[in-house]
């Protein structure tokens, strides 16, 4: 479906409410982030679409990040630039990663899938990286931020995270400018995945840089609404959800990707932490009490995957049922997604809602939840598009789910052109809302 159709069809057309103000900029934003397209990644995806279309509403925005170092682990995705202003000023500076000492000593790898820890004395020096592997480029960030206020008429300044050391930029920049200041967290700061356990005089001090960020901004934007709950309640009333989400311009002119057999999908990285064990034990129960179906389904993994879930495919046997495709670029995803029969996502506690879920629903297809009936993000989707989400940890639940869906493939395909709740996370009307946000800041000055 086109953007053309989409306008027509719709008696809610955020589009039409919108003011095009491209050509006749306003105001300008710094916008601090430590990646940035061409590196690849579902957090990289949030910034983009912001610098994309906030420029609709008013906003310049001059992007500060980290130039890519060679040999990165991170996937690259020239496709990304396409998408952006042609005149969008990006400066790049060095950002020397502690992760090069943690892998002289057994840590991941440069390159292919990841494991998080090898051993103890790995664990330990990621322990020290506070508050992350980046914090080098809070010196190298700041030295060339302090040259663009000298060049730039910055009205307002906007940094993102993971990784922190962004908000430690905005904050000194905040602090000498006296720019309004918005802090975008996509995670959770000390309660995130993968936090490493620190010695306590570290854990305090780290606790010290989140209360310092949170107290000093003007404005607190989270992704999803557990990231405000994991915060103190005395810094409520400055806290916003703004949601991650899709655009709709990078499903245009896609062709879905033609699998041959019954295809669930799972489109990011899977770990240990995102708790994915009761889907390949619901799927070796499965196969093993109905070995007919084995020639009729299978499941796709798309990204990158631990050893943990690499060595529980072997333990259940279940490689020839399971095609792993490594982190691909953003587009040749989408391909898949819409290709799949049904999409999978699995989430470690009740208020995690992964950015892919916004591209899963625009997909309309099924969406098979590992993760609790009353998990924030099934009833999200649940309050977009009541039936398509299957949600259980259950493995003998999940295989009857799966089971299910093998059965009646007319699931697919749920509708999305008149639906009202789902547009309102498309990319553009999400930018509109940033964009109101830091006029609101802007005139408080």
């Amino acid at each position: 479906m086109c953007l053309e159709e989409i306008r027509s069809a719709s008696n809610f057309n955020v589009w039409s409410i919108s003011i095009h103000l491209r050509g006749v900029i306003l105001r300008t934003v710094l916008m601090i982030t430590q990646k940035f397209p061409p590196f690849n990644g579902v957090g990289v995806l949030r910034v983009t679409k912001f610098v994309k279309y906030i420029q609709d509403f008013g906003w310049r925005p001059v992007v500060l990040t980290c130039k890519r170092q060679e040999n990165h682990l991170d996937a690259v995705d020239e496709k990304l630039l396409d998408g952006i202003p042609e005149d969008l000023s990006i400066h790049r500076v060095n950002a020397p990663s502690l992760y090069d000492v943690y892998r002289l000593v057994g840590g991941r790898a440069k390159q292919g899938s990841f494991s998080l820890s090898k051993n103890s004395m790995a664990s330990l020096i990621r322990s020290l990286f506070v508050p992350d592997q980046y914090v080098a480029w809070y010196f190298t960030g700041v030295r060339k931020a302090k040259e663009i206020f000298q060049v730039e008429n910055i009205d307002a300044i906007y940094s993102t995270s993971p990784r922190e050391t962004s908000h430690l930029i905005g904050r000194t920049l905040h602090l000498k400018y006296k720019c309004p200041w918005i802090a975008d967290f996509r995670d959770p700061w000390i309660e995130k995945q993968h936090r490493p356990k620190r010695i306590q005089p570290l854990e305090q001090f780290e606790k010290y840089l989140q209360k310092i960020v949170l107290r000093d901004s003007d404005c607190i934007l989270a992704a999803w609404p557990g990231i405000i709950r994991s915060f103190e309640p005395d810094i409520e009333e400055k806290t916003q959800v703004l949601t991650n989400g899709f655009d709709e311009e990078d499903f245009r002119g896609i062709e879905p990707h033609v699998f041959p057999k019954f295809t669930f999908l799972y489109a990011g990285s899977l770990f240990k932490e995102l708790s994915p064990l009761p889907m390949f034990e619901a799927l070796d129960v499965l196969l093993r009490t109905r070995p007919k179906l084995r020639q009729r389904m299978q499941f796709v993994l798309v990204g990158r995957q631990d050893a943990f879930v690499r060595d529980t495919i072997t333990k259940y046997e279940l490689e020839p049922y399971v095609d792993i495709i490594p982190q691909i670029p953003h587009r040749e995803c989408l391909q898949y997604i819409l290709g799949a029969d049904v999409l999978i996502f699995s989430i470690p506690d009740k208020q995690w809602i992964p950015s892919k879920i916004f591209e899963y629903l625009r997909a309309g297809r099924p969406i098979l939840a590992i993760a609790d009936q009353d998990s924030d993000a099934v009833q999200m989707i649940r309050r977009v598009n009541p039936g398509l989400c299957f949600a259980s940890r259950d493995p003998g639940q999940i295989a009857g789910h799966i089971s299910n869906l093998l059965q009646n493939r007319q699931i697919s395909d749920c509708e999305i052109q008149n639906n009202r709740r789902l547009w309102e996370f498309e990319r553009r009307q999400l930018a509109k809302q940033l964009a109101h946000t830091l006029d609101t800041l802007v005139n408080q000055v």
